[in-house]
């Protein structure tokens, strides 16, 4: 709905991010609600956001991103260098990430149930994904058809793929035509949530159809300040937009906060909800002291091993020169090609602490490599390097570690202190170890032979434990898989109830990947979508009088 902005809404949902958009849709379905969805960002209209692989494009954009100077180092007695980004506009992340459909593995839902979260079980959540997906391998016992997401098993593949999928076989990985199908060691082709070369973002998938309601006003530009609480209870929200500078919007049912898991905790802690002694510091007074909210932090972290041909069997002559130019004729003229699908091709979930152990290894694999920067370094989603060459990235799936983020002061601009604490814990540094030498192991097989050429991250001289660990401390990067800062549970210090109430307020609640108490087996799109899609359900049960 366009037109002036009412004094107050049934509904105010903080972020058009994938469960934003979803929140949204369901919300503005019943016509009773009037609802406000708030983002900081701009509208998702550039034609990079549209075209698979202009990705490339917009994790390096700052209309597009939020970026996060992370405070702490990975070496002591070093600097830290570290940035971490997130999706900013309509669609959050799911404008701009890979858009793999990794929907985890059953015993991620069910590991919630056990610590408390009724109602938020694998089969559940099953439910969830299958009624909002529209999967082109057709309706099954573990896949949707006729939901708002379209997902495509991808469409683009070339000889090495197959001899990569090849190689995972002969490590006794199970080949699948979807990788959501089953748990356990598997291999093959990622299905992405994209349809005929276009992004499926949640605002393609949720918001077009809710934006012509005429009980839904969406708000761009527009940063969430604070919560405002009183009596105990959730009445509206601090905005700012640089036209109407600052003011308020009331609510009269229930603030949702779906910004994610960094800026939910900090819109929470600049609300009063948090650490009592935290908030004491950054200038803000305590209304609820819940000192995990923004601490218990889990992420994914990545280690990327770029290696060179032996031929010229990969993909990279496609992104660069007269290449280039072919691909995207291509897809302009077809929506096909390689332009038409996310940075990877081929996916295979492993587990670091042998066969028959849950897995906790994801593999990304793909017939280009990244240029290296001067340091020898890695460039994620930099430019192409134009020597034939091959990436296979690692990412540990079930970190034990935990991080934290807090608010330094009391407004949205103030410093935020983000403590990884990476591999901080025994069990996560053999992890780290164990996964080098799995990947070494994947790429060593005969179906590669005559492909793959000189190991260019770490490098083939490097083989000592510690040489290793040293290397993954230094030039892994994060998942960008963040969840766990306004987890739900069933103990004391859990910040949310399995409602995802947030405890000590009441008609507030958080909705996204902050709520998560566990990380997930993959990427954490389609979870969060699932989740928004699970929570409006909740809403519905339990809407206030």
């Amino acid at each position: 709905m366009q037109g002036e902005l009412a004094e107050s809404y049934d509904y105010i949902i903080i972020g058009a991010g994938s469960s934003g958009c979803v929140l949204a849709e369901r919300l503005s379905a019943d016509p009773r609600n009037r609802v406000l969805l708030v983002e900081a960002g701009g509208p998702d209209i550039s034609p990079w956001i549209t075209m698979p692989k202009g990705i490339a494009k917009l994790v390096t954009s700052a209309p597009h991103v939020w970026v996060y100077q992370v405070d702490q180092p990975r070496i002591s007695g070093m600097p830290s260098q570290e940035v971490w980004i997130r999706g900013r506009g309509l669609g959050g992340s799911s404008s701009i990430n890979g858009m793999i459909w990794s929907r985890g593995e059953a015993a991620d839902y069910d590991d919630w149930a056990a610590q408390g979260c009724t109602g938020w079980n694998a089969q559940t959540m099953l439910e969830a994904f299958r009624a909002i997906e529209d999967h082109d391998l057709g309706a099954s016992d573990t896949r949707g058809s006729g939901g708002p997401v379209h997902v495509t098993a991808d469409a683009y593949r070339y000889p090495l793929a197959e001899r990569m999928i090849a190689a995972g076989e002969a490590m006794g990985l199970t080949r699948t035509d979807d990788l959501n199908s089953r748990g356990g060691e598997r291999v093959g082709y990622y299905s992405h949530n994209i349809h005929k070369g276009r992004r499926q973002s949640g605002p393609v998938a949720f918001l077009r159809k809710a934006a012509k309601r005429t009980n839904l006003h969406i708000l761009t530009d527009t940063l969430a300040r604070h919560v405002r609480i009183s009596n105990g209870r959730a009445v509206g929200i601090g905005l700012r937009s640089a036209g109407r500078g600052d003011f308020v919007v009331g609510c009269d049912g229930e603030v949702i906060l779906s910004a994610g898991t960094l800026e939910s905790p900090r819109i929470l802690q600049r609300s009063g909800v948090g650490d009592g002694a935290m908030l004491q510091a950054a200038g803000v007074a305590t209304q609820v002291h819940s000192p995990d909210v923004g601490r218990r932090m889990r992420e994914h972290l990545s280690f990327t091993m770029p290696f060179r041909l032996k031929r010229n069997s990969g993909i990279a002559r496609h992104y660069y020169g007269a290449g280039l130019l072919a691909s995207a004729a291509r897809y302009y003229l077809t929506r096909g090609g390689p332009l038409a699908t996310g940075p990877f091709e081929v996916g295979a979930f492993l587990s670091t602490r042998g066969v028959g152990e849950r897995t906790d290894l994801q593999l990304y694999l793909s017939g280009y490599m990244f240029a290296l920067a001067d340091n020898n370094h890695p460039v994620p989603l930099g430019a192409v390097d134009r020597r034939p060459g091959m990436t296979v990235s690692g990412t540990l799936l079930h970190m034990t570690s935990e991080g934290s983020v807090e608010i330094r002061g009391p407004e949205p601009d103030d410093p935020v202190s983000i403590q990884p604490n990476w591999l901080s814990t025994p069990e996560d540094q053999a992890a780290a170890i164990a996964s080098i030498r799995l990947m070494r192991a994947y790429v060593d097989q005969p179906a590669l032979a005559e492909d793959v050429g000189e190991e260019c991250i770490p490098g083939a001289q490097v083989q000592e434990d510690a040489a290793l660990l040293e290397s993954f401390r230094a030039l892994s990067t994060s998942g960008l898989h963040g969840v766990g800062t306004c987890r739900m549970g069933g103990d004391d210090r859990a910040v949310l109830d399995p409602y995802l109430r947030v405890r000590g307020v009441d008609r507030l609640r958080v909705i996204d990947c902050s709520i998560m108490p566990g990380t997930i087996s993959g990427n954490t799109n389609a979870p969060a979508m699932a989740v928004g899609w699970r929570a409006a359900q909740l809403l519905a049960e339990d809407r206030w009088a």
